[in-house]
């Protein structure tokens, strides 16, 4: 019998001691969930600081073979740039010539034109697009923004497409754009003033009239505030004139639009490059800031050229407003019903 008691104390007490641990367990902490956090990190110390908060106790654990990865951001559009001025630390202006070829290919005159950009410009590198590989550009350059895409494919007036294709280039690449009959007559590398030359994002010319932008020559660098502001203001215009005559932008022609100078032309460009300008300079900025200057001006991040720069020909060679830089020779090959050449 004694031994019998002595067999079931040891028994009990071997119950006691389990049910005693298995109490112990109950009381530790339950798994950590490893969440997003962010790492303030040095070559001492590391610590995470959570961004979603306390979790639950009875949040179930997530395997992790069905944990997802923290999706990348979306490529963002190409276009929404906010201000030029800051944004850039690209030191100089894209040393390239982009042109463009119309159907009817190029003459003997355009090609002396285009010969004087390089003759005066050793170093320059060219580019002339034509309708298909203009069209490829688009293409590759801008198909994160469908919009914009989709109605410069859309446009049927040869014109209309060319004033938007040199805004879409200016933009994804920057540069020099010059229509074909244009004449280089001074290195490009002088046409900026040494003291604006780290400062300068965007060069334009003032034409013959003195009070508006001249679209045959303009250059930039890439992804600028301004360029945005022309290409969302002449895809307005053409939305709004197809919106006008009940139509598609694809059926858009020549009779429906009011003025090609104002819709995607020089008249365009003028008004939207000096709606930007007030808006980011926070101050009234207008035709009046611009006519008429007899030397360069820098404007924010815009450098203004006098009319003898680009348009000196026209404005009758005049010797008080510095050097001439290019001339233009108004061959107006768009002026016709279709817009601009044609196959005969």
């Amino acid at each position: 019998m004694g031994r019998f008691h002595y067999l079931l104390g040891l028994l009990l007490l071997f119950i006691c001691s389990c049910l005693w641990i298995a109490s112990s367990l109950g009381k530790q902490p339950s798994n950590i969930l490893i969440t997003h956090g962010s790492c303030v990190c040095n070559e001492d110390n590391v610590t995470v600081a959570s961004d979603v908060g306390d979790i639950p106790s009875n949040q179930l654990e997530v395997p992790i073979k069905d944990m997802k990865p923290i999706s990348e951001p979306n490529i963002p559009s190409y276009l929404p740039i906010t201000n030029s001025y800051g944004h850039h630390t690209q030191p100089s202006i894209p040393l390239k010539l982009w042109q463009k070829a119309g159907s009817m290919k190029i003459n003997d005159a355009r090609q002396k034109d285009i010969h004087s950009w390089l003759d005066v410009n050793p170093r320059l590198r060219h580019e002339i697009l034509t309708d298909e590989s203009a069209e490829e550009y688009v293409r590759e350059n801008f198909a994160d923004y469908p919009d914009v895409l989709d109605l410069y494919l859309s446009l049927p007036v040869p014109i209309l497409k060319a004033d938007l294709l040199r805004q879409l280039i200016l933009y994804a690449d920057g540069g020099i754009w010059s229509d074909l009959d244009v004449t280089c007559h001074r290195p490009i590398n002088t046409w900026i003033p040494e003291q604006y030359k780290n400062r300068t994002n965007v060069v334009v010319g003032l034409e013959f009239d003195g009070f508006q932008f001249s679209s045959w020559t303009i250059m930039t660098k890439p992804k600028t505030s301004h360029i945005v502001a022309i290409i969302e203001y002449v895809v307005d215009k053409l939305k709004a004139s197809a919106a006008q005559h009940s139509v598609t932008t694809a059926e858009l022609n020549m009779t429906m639009i009011s003025d090609v100078v104002d819709v995607t032309g020089p008249q365009a460009m003028t008004v939207a490059l000096l709606q930007n300008l007030q808006k980011e300079m926070g101050v009234p900025f207008g035709r009046a800031n611009i006519t008429d200057i007899k030397e360069p001006t820098l404007f924010q991040d815009m450098l203004v050229l006098p009319n003898a720069a680009f348009a000196s020909r026209q404005a009758g060679f005049p010797e008080d407003r510095g050097p001439y830089l290019v001339e233009h020779h108004y061959a107006g090959s768009w002026k016709n019903a279709n817009g601009g050449e044609t196959q005969s």
